[in-house]
């Protein structure tokens, strides 16, 4: 195991979850499992895709194998990059019901839609598919990543940061070209088909909540 994650309720309404873990799916959306939810759902421990870091704990000795956050994504994604990375090792990420915090969510940025969390975002979102999948990866999940991308720029061109949003695109690519794309093993080969037989079912579990 290399992070835990905590059951995070949200500080304004602590009857309900603001999430219950990170999940990722090859739509390259990643979001809070539960989030919204009655409190009492979730109620058991189980594996997760990432843990959210605005309230983990992680294995320290994992870093050394894994490498620690990176300073490229600055904030948001940084933590399911990290979760991310581990699962190609063959570690594991779950989700501790009985570890309860209160969180006010969009603390650092103000608000949940704001100028400065779409457009970082968006760029850390391309950057994440770039670092941690190898080109074949890409290119079987194309499909669903050209689908999810256009739905999101739906999605804030409706509420007003489309621009914003795609600068963020834009500078996701860019990022790439700087940041430091993660090796591919084939010992990992296993881990990595496991990875993205879980993309493909968090896709399912996104569509039905």
């Amino acid at each position: 195991i290399f992070s835990v994650a905590s059951k995070m309720l949200q500080y304004d309404d602590r009857e309900k979850i603001d999430g219950a873990g990170d999940l990722y799916c090859a739509l390259g959306w990643a979001f809070a499992l539960g989030k919204g939810r009655k409190k009492d759902v979730y109620g058991k421990d189980g594996k997760v895709f990432s843990a959210c870091a605005g309230a983990a704990i992680y294995r320290r000795e994992v870093f050394e194998v894994i490498g620690y956050f990176d300073e490229l994504h600055f904030a948001y994604l940084e933590d399911v990059d990290v979760g991310y990375r581990a699962k190609i090792m063959g570690y594991e990420n779950v989700y501790a019901s009985k570890a309860i915090v209160y969180h006010v969510g969009s603390g650092f940025s103000g608000s949940r839609y704001n100028s400065f969390k779409v457009r970082l975002a968006s760029r850390n979102s391309v950057y994440l598919i770039y670092k941690n999948m190898p080109a074949l990866q890409i290119l079987l999940n194309l499909p669903l990543f050209l689908a999810g991308f256009g739905i999101k720029t739906l999605f804030f061109i409706i509420k007003g940061y489309g621009r914003e949003y795609l600068s963020g695109i834009k500078r996701g690519y860019l990022l790439c070209t700087e940041g430091k794309k993660l090796e591919y093993s084939p010992s990992n080969f296993r881990n990595y088909v496991k990875i993205q037989w879980e993309l493909w079912w968090n896709v399912i579990r996104r569509i039905i909540g």
